[in-house]
């Protein structure tokens, strides 16, 4: 069997349908332009509380276009009237905002996938009975155990299955949403519990960076980037199972595009690729008071968590003067007010001796397999750097010795890319 991942939009159906022949399992998840329409009805009924506002009539137009069946169109109408009635009855009941809108885009999911699933033959198999989640209180975590034992059932004797990626169920019975690259993950564990021959992900480029390969960890280090068509908590499955990934243009089918494998990349040079994030925020905490305090960095990161900030880079001095850590521009309100808070509550932290920086920062990240045990790539990396007059802010080096980061000035992040890129050719 093979496992293959799917954008599907009402111009793409046409093209995803042969490419779901005997012995597929497709995992499909909606475009953005339907997701909208959902999560303005969703809007219109519990916020706005105008459900007469919801644009139904354009939903229901959406997937007229996606599908002429006539059967199709009826399960499109009952399900709308399902959404429908739910939301009126939404707007009366003590349900979080979050519980309702995982509900409802399910069913958005449902409908994209049933389309493929009619389009293809195939059997269609709800995500939703699939992944067994648990409650992690900020967001829903995925029990792989539970989920590959279910997916392995289900699946069993079939030869051709549809499935909307994407979401799943706590134990309480309620729908949710698994996360950035849900989809994504549903098709490696898939893969994973099916023992399948392959995984294909279809996307709208043409590979990972213009590379033919890449390795688990390295694209691990790559698909950290929200850039990345995929996320790298979705490679673990297929790591363990040793399963490669081919990362391939749904334009371009035929086109050889990445294959993710234990293999690795086949390129010559140390560094295997450079990853430019350019919108961060560094707040670096520092001072005096910092200095031997046992449990600060427990402190701070858990002020973090409890804020909801997602830590995208971080970088201490063994001085124990300073803690440097980045977080996204959205984000930079409440992470400098859960600092403030750590530092009036927190006695072991003299607001006099403790200070708090904020500048824009953009990270990059040299990765490669064959940086491991290799004397001197550091000193490349600092070296190509200064050559370009770039100053670096904070740097931090990953132990398993795949990686180093370095924090930069935002209006230095182009000539650092290219500096750091002509690493990879030698």
């Amino acid at each position: 069997m093979i496992v293959k991942s799917f954008l599907l939009g009402r111009d793409l159906l046409a093209q995803i349908a042969p490419l779901c022949p005997a012995g597929t399992v497709a995992v499909v998840r909606p475009e953005k332009e339907v997701e909208g329409l959902f999560q303005a009805a969703i809007r219109a009924a519990i916020v706005e509380k105008q459900p007469s506002r919801a644009p139904f009539p354009a939903i229901r137009d959406y997937f007229d276009a996606l599908s002429s069946d006539a059967d199709y169109r009826q399960v499109v109408d009952r399900t709308l009237q399902s959404v429908s009635s739910y939301l009126s009855e939404g707007m009366y009941v003590q349900t979080s905002v979050r519980s309702i809108e995982d509900y409802v885009m399910a069913k958005c999911a449902r409908l994209c996938a049933e389309a493929l699933a009619r389009r293809t033959g195939a059997v269609l198999i709800d995500g939703t009975e699939l992944m067994i989640c648990h409650d992690g209180g900020l967001r829903p975590f995925v029990d792989w155990t539970l989920s590959r034992a279910q997916i392995s059932d289900r699946l069993s004797g079939l030869d051709r299955v549809v499935i909307p990626g994407g979401y799943g169920r706590l134990d309480s019975g309620y729908v949710v949403r698994i996360g950035r690259g849900g989809a994504h993950v549903m098709t490696s564990l898939v893969a994973s519990a099916i023992g399948a021959e392959r995984i294909e992900c279809y996307v709208g480029v043409d590979g990972i960076a213009g590379l033919p390969a890449l390795s688990y960890d390295e694209a691990a280090h790559y698909c950290a980037s929200p850039a990345a068509p995929f996320p790298s908590v979705a490679l673990w499955p297929a790591k363990r199972d040793g399963i490669p990934i081919l990362v391939r243009n749904l334009c371009r089918p035929d086109f050889p595009g990445t294959v993710i494998s234990a293999a690795g990349s086949a390129g010559h040079g140390v560094v295997s690729g450079v990853l430019c994030d350019g919108d961060l925020v560094l707040l670096t905490v520092y001072g005096t008071g910092l200095l031997g305090q046992v449990g600060l960095s427990s402190a701070v990161f858990s002020a973090m968590a409890g804020a909801g900030v997602n830590v995208r880079f971080i970088s201490q001095s063994s001085s124990e003067y300073s803690i440097s850590f980045a977080v996204r521009p959205e984000d930079r309100d409440k992470a400098l007010d859960a600092v403030g808070a750590l530092v009036v509550s927190n006695p072991q932290m003299p607001q006099d001796d403790v200070m708090v920086l904020d500048r824009e920062v953009a990270i990059l990240t040299v990765f490669g397999d064959r940086m491991k045990n290799v004397p001197g790539v550091s000193a490349r990396v600092y070296d190509a750097l200064g050559k370009a007059g770039v100053s670096v802010v904070a740097s931090a080096q990953g132990g398993e010795e795949l990686s180093i980061s370095v924090a930069v000035a935002l209006e230095e992040a182009d000539a650092a890319r290219k500096a750091l890129e002509a690493l990879s050719c030698r």
